[in-house]
């Protein structure tokens, strides 16, 4: 347990111990008139829940930690504040004809209480209005012959020369609910027609002061329409059971703004079991309750989120299906392996703008073809998707590389939107003769590795597929052997944040003593851990051709 600070207190502020004695005849039958509280049942949640008070009924043990455990528990358990500073109060009494009298009847009447021991309350310190440090008041509370008339002093302003360090620091309860607002209390007195209501009553209900209290009955009348049978069950149940009551319900101002408050209500009974008066707590729970929805339509939005997206996994992994070759391994070919790997920007989307194809033709060539469609995502996908599906019909015809890049050329500037390019390399691959004719669209020439050295291939002339109406397209012609390893791919394989383009073509040059000799997968597998990562900012293609 920390200990208090070491500075002064002010005398005046000490309640005297012989005060205390002075007081203890009135305050006997005042926590007598409590025991009906100190025997709550469980509440919801196996927390105490409210009770009537008893008039007659006596509290006492003779051990007054475990009465101030019960009042703790009377408040904390629905305002989660008071505890800590209602185990402070002190209500030490030497008179032992008291205690014979009254132990037996207490163990009779509160069972239910066993488990609220004194050491869970704590040794008391002595009392001083510095002691507390919530702004829970019951300034309007006067009648001497209440118990909250007592009760108040545990809910004075506090003294910040008397409070702990963190206690200084910050002027929120402790014990309050984040969200919370401070307590408002009312007393109907049904004997004699008297209403009691806090400052914070008032200011709770908007209501001016000059105007009075409510009385019960007219409690409905100022809650949400919704609400109103709601309050008046809760007034039946005071009035006619007898019974403690807890809720929430929701108040209407003046101004026509609603206030969500959490209610709870204790009859205080007459020997015949008549209740004589109603005590009541409530506490603006508006900015809790807002949270609480807050947060109920974030986790909606969240779970909406998460079906459309694990909807929209579904569809790119059918629509990766449809727009990418059938085969996603290493495929034989005449006269070549041929092995690819694809990164799309978009991992989510699982496509994007870049778009391989290796096909064997009617007339034995073979058509290899890999390109770059501006844009991420299904958008890009879109255009790839007919660019690919173009450039196979044409390759069909017999038509070589500058003339399928022609065709392509014509589709992007008459189909496509005005704002779309792209980028291809299209060759044609004879197996008879090993030789390989080729053209490029604005897209970066091939790696040749022969005998463990690696070059890039000069480029024809070529333009960006989609910049000009009818531009010419030129061809090269190259005859490969058995052994070469023709590296062909995207920009976005080479582009990387902080690193230049030409370095890590270089990089890739330096790869040909690892590429010889090995599988069309194996250079793949190379090319990429050397290049250190599979996450690329553009989509990312690269195909390796083996030639046999």
């Amino acid at each position: 347990m920390r200990e208090r600070p070491e500075h002064p207190v002010d005398a005046a502020a000490v309640v005297d111990p012989s005060q205390w004695r002075a007081h203890i005849g009135r305050m006997r039958a005042e926590l007598d008139a409590l025991r009906g509280a100190f025997g709550l049942g469980a509440g919801p949640g196996g927390r105490p829940g409210p009770g009537p008070i008893l008039a007659g009924a006596d509290p006492a043990t003779g051990d007054d930690a475990y009465r101030r455990g019960l009042l703790c528990d009377l408040l904390a358990c629905s305002l989660g504040q008071a505890a800590e500073y209602l185990a402070r109060l002190s209500l030490d009494t030497d008179d032992p004809e008291h205690r014979q009298a009254h132990d037996p009847g207490l163990a009779a009447c509160t069972p239910a209480r066993s488990a609220v021991r004194p050491s869970d309350v704590g040794p008391a310190a002595p009392f001083t209005a510095a002691t507390a440090s919530t702004p829970f008041t019951l300034d309007d509370v006067e009648d001497a012959a209440l118990p909250w008339r007592h009760l108040r002093r545990l809910f004075v302003e506090p003294d910040p020369s008397g409070l702990l360090p963190e206690q200084r620091a910050t002027s929120a309860p402790r014990g309050a609910a984040p969200g919370s607002g401070p307590v408002a209390s009312a007393e109907w007195h049904l004997d004699r027609d008297d209403v009691r209501w806090s400052a914070e009553m008032y200011a709770l209900f908007d209501r001016d002061r000059a105007l009075g209290p409510l009385p019960l009955a007219a409690l409905a009348e100022h809650a949400a329409a919704e609400d109103r049978a709601f309050v008046a069950d809760l007034v039946h149940e005071l009035l006619e059971q007898a019974n403690g009551v807890e809720g929430e319900f929701r108040i209407v101002r003046r101004d026509g703004t609603r206030v969500s408050v959490q209610f709870v209500g204790e009859p205080v009974l007459d020997a015949d079991g008549t209740p004589h008066a109603i005590w009541a707590l409530l506490r603006d729970i508006t900015e809790l309750r807002r949270a609480q929805q807050a947060l109920t339509e974030t986790r909606a939005q969240l779970l909406a989120q998460r079906r459309l997206l694990r909807s929209e996994h579904r569809i790119a992994a059918e629509l990766q299906r449809v727009v990418m070759p059938w085969w996603t391994r290493p495929i034989e070919l005449p006269g070549i392996e041929v092995a690819t790997r694809y990164f799309p920007a978009e991992q989510d989307s699982k496509v994007g703008g870049d778009w391989y194809d290796a096909l064997a033709l009617p007339d034995g060539d073979v058509l290899l073809a890999v390109g770059d469609m501006s844009g991420h995502g299904v958008a890009a996908a879109s255009g790839m998707t007919t660019l690919r599906g173009a450039l196979q019909g044409v390759a069909m015809t017999g038509a070589g590389p500058a003339a399928m890049l022609a065709a392509l050329n014509r589709i992007v500037v008459h189909t496509l939107p005005a704002d779309k390019v792209a980028t291809a390399v299209c060759a044609r691959f004879a197996p008879a003769t090993r030789v390989l004719t080729w053209a490029q669209g604005g897209h970066p020439p091939p790696l040749l590795y022969r005998d463990g050295v690696g070059r890039a291939l000069a480029a024809p002339f070529g333009v960006l597929l989609g910049a000009l109406n009818e531009p010419e397209f030129v061809e090269d012609r190259i005859e490969l052997r058995s052994g070469d390893v023709l590296l062909i791919f995207t920009d976005g394989l080479v582009e990387r944040r902080g690193r230049g383009t030409e370095e890590a073509v270089r990089a890739l040059l330096g790869l040909g003593p690892l590429v010889l000799g090995a599988s069309a997968r194996t250079c793949v597998d190379v090319v990429l851990s050397r290049l250190g990562h599979t996450r690329y900012e553009d989509d990312a293609c690269v195909m390796a051709m083996c030639v046999r």
